[in-house]
């Protein structure tokens, strides 16, 4: 069992386990839609809360060529996603990743550091079961609506940068940058009305950027890398426990 804490807003696995988990609706919904209709082999999955969730089938047919699949759902955490990872992630182990969460992380009070740490143990939940396949970090929206979080938002974003210079199969896109001003603030009119998700305008400036990183990273496949290389790397950087080391290098 994969254990993690998130005590900076209240939710823990045992808040998950003992009541019922707010997105359950979504999540049986998506198992039915899998069930139903199998995920495409090699798919890039866009996992996270509400910026994918609003995006709804038209993020499908944005990155059609990349079979892409959309699992977003509500305002979620990392911890939530966390929590549901093993339904609707694992299962059909995806070539790519595409994350975009954090954000309400911490609007609801988590550290910048805090909100890292939960996105590192995301990494390392993934990749003791999938080390191959890779997650492309989006950045944390500074949304209008969100300004006052700059700062921790700010430090979830470098600290995730930073790691991606290290990490094999980690890739960061720097979405923020595309819907700015020359201050670095959000601007008004790539949001919709509550001056927090994305509208269509907002969309389409991070479809090109996305993609562009999607096809780079098929130029350095990680199948470059021997599994045993990976799982050092990661052991080293703490994205994978020493035991799960010892059985991946097996």
């Amino acid at each position: 069992m994969f254990v993690f804490c998130f005590a900076a807003i209240g939710q823990t696995t045992e808040n998950f386990a003992s009541q019922e988990f707010r997105f359950e609706k979504n999540i049986v919904a998506y198992e039915k839609k899998s069930a139903e209709n199998p995920l495409p082999k090699d798919c890039t999955m866009f996992v996270g809360s509400s910026t994918w969730a609003l995006w709804g089938n038209q993020l499908e047919q944005d990155f059609q060529e990349f079979q892409a699949v959309n699992r977003g759902f509500g305002g979620s955490t990392i911890p939530e996603v966390l929590h549901v990872t093993h339904r609707i992630i694992l299962p059909h182990q995806p070539k790519k990743i595409v994350f975009f969460c954090g954000t309400n992380d911490v609007a609801g009070g988590a550290s910048g550091k805090t909100t890292f740490e939960n996105f590192k143990k995301f990494l390392a939940r993934i990749w003791a079961e999938s080390p191959r396949t890779e997650v492309f970090f989006v950045t944390a929206t500074i949304a209008p609506s969100r300004e006052k979080f700059r700062q921790e938002m700010t430090e979830y974003n470098d600290l995730t940068k930073d790691l991606a210079t290290k990490a094999t199969g980690l890739y960061y896109i720097d979405a923020l940058s595309t819907i700015v001003d020359e201050d670095g603030k959000a601007k008004e009119e790539f949001f919709q009305k509550d001056r927090l998700h994305l509208n269509r305008t907002g969309q389409e400036r991070w479809i090109p950027l996305i993609k562009e990183k999607l096809r780079d990273a098929e130029k350095t496949s990680i199948a470059e890398k021997s599994l045993e290389s990976l799982v050092k790397e990661r052991a080293e950087l703490g994205l994978v426990s020493s035991n799960n080391s010892k059985k991946d290098a097996m």
